[in-house]
């Protein structure tokens, strides 16, 4: 399996990556000058031609870009061309209206500088990422990684306002003896992770991510109460799009790194308890027939349990971990220790036929747990009140099972 590392370029080497990525911007947009022009000629053009032709045209020009980098410049426009050329012949095969496709046509000042196996390079804990001969390479020193990346990426983030180095590397599955263990996951809005292995239940508090999102959800409004009294296009305008823009940034790391944490912790959570497989509940479809009013349907369309599942299923693969779906229909509603059904009422669920008392999410993973593995919750005493995991800014994991190069642990 292949695993992204993102590692900062050094200080002394941001000026040549800026250097470079201003050079990619140049074939780039060369490329797409090049590619527009035919098409308002009626020339079509095959991929053979277009190669032949940004090889001339950078063969005359002083690039201190790696070979395989340059090739890559114009090979990004190349792809963009030919992906919009089949989505306009879709569009008019099915008769849609094809006004507003375009094709590439904007140009690039800097883009993203792509560096292929050849141009990189592993030795004694130094990557080294080489541009044209006889011309300075990018060094990064003390990285802890075993394998040359097989590709990586010159980008720019603007919230640090500095080049970082996306790194590709292949990583060959652990060979770690399986877990005999099943861990529930149900997902929620209040609580994004409530989970039960067959003692115990664990919530993961959702109290600091819903407070991101509401926070969002106000700036935004507030925002765009001020835009709706602005000129397009204005000073004013523009500079209430670029506050707009830097708290969807701002919020949406601190939303990540809040998902990034629990699932990490889960994850560790199950390396350490030797769970071998996750189960978790599949709400395929369950936006589409949310209508209980615009407070509760801002809420539901707002849920990340995509992105959460997908993040569990990425790190529980690393980690040599299952992952499998069960459809979680009435799971908050049935007893598990009676089967019959009741409508929990707030946040607590309470059976009136065997007086049954439980947390609502609690229930729903235990139900989940029941589902997949077909056993009886017989003991209802020998289960533990839920423990529950608040997020924290240094949250650790129960145990360190995937180390960054750099000596992060995730």
């Amino acid at each position: 399996m292949d695993k992204t590392y993102i590692l900062p370029v050094p200080e002394e080497y941001q000026v040549l990556a800026r250097e470079l990525s201003k050079q990619s911007g140049k074939i780039y947009s060369k490329a797409v000058s090049f590619l527009k022009k035919m098409d308002k000629k009626g020339i079509k053009i095959s991929r053979k031609t277009f190669d032949r032709y940004m090889e001339w045209w950078i063969h005359q020009k002083d690039f201190v870009l790696h070979s395989q980098s340059k090739q890559a410049a114009y090979q990004q426009a190349w792809t963009a061309y030919q992906a919009t050329l089949r989505k306009l012949k879709k569009a008019r095969k099915k008769g849609k209206d094809t006004s507003r496709i375009r094709l590439p046509y904007k140009n690039k000042k800097y883009n993203k500088v792509v560096f292929k196996e050849s141009a990189i390079h592993l030795s004694d804990n130094v990557l080294t990422f080489s541009n044209r001969k006889g011309h300075k390479a990018i060094f990064l020193k003390g990285v802890m990684i075993k394998t040359a990346p097989k590709y990586a990426e010159l980008i720019y983030h603007h919230s640090k306002k500095k080049y970082y180095l996306h790194v590709v590397v292949e990583v060959k599955e652990r060979e770690i003896e399986k877990g005999k263990g099943v861990l529930a996951v149900d997902l929620g809005v209040i609580h994004p992770m409530v989970c039960f292995d067959g003692q115990r239940v664990l919530i993961y508090n959702g109290g600091v991510l819903n407070s991101k999102l509401r926070y969002r959800n106000k700036k935004i409004a507030d925002i765009q109460q001020k835009l709706s009294l602005c000129q397009k296009g204005s000073k004013r305008f523009r500079k209430l799009e670029k506050a707009k823009r830097k708290v969807l940034r701002k919020l949406g790391n601190q939303i990540r790194d809040v998902l990034e944490k629990y699932t990490s912790h889960l994850i560790g959570y199950c390396v350490k308890n030797g769970i071998g497989t996750i189960v978790l509940g599949d709400l395929k479809g369950i936006r589409d027939r949310a209508n209980h009013g615009k407070v509760t349907n801002q809420k539901v369309h707002q849920w990340m349990f995509g992105r959460i599942a997908k993040r569990i299923e990425e790190k529980a693969k690393f980690a040599g971990i299952d992952v499998v779906y069960v459809k979680e229909n009435g799971t908050s509603q049935v007893c598990p220790v009676c089967d019959s059904k009741n409508k929990p009422e707030n946040r607590n669920y309470e059976c009136r036929s065997c007086g049954f008392k439980y947390h609502r999410d609690g229930v729903g993973a235990i139900n989940i747990y029941r589902k997949y593995t077909g056993e009886m919750l017989l003991v209802v005493g020998l289960l533990a009140c839920p423990t529950g995991v608040r997020f924290k800014a240094h949250l650790c994991c129960p145990t360190e099972w995937n180390v960054h190069p750099v000596g992060k642990t995730a």
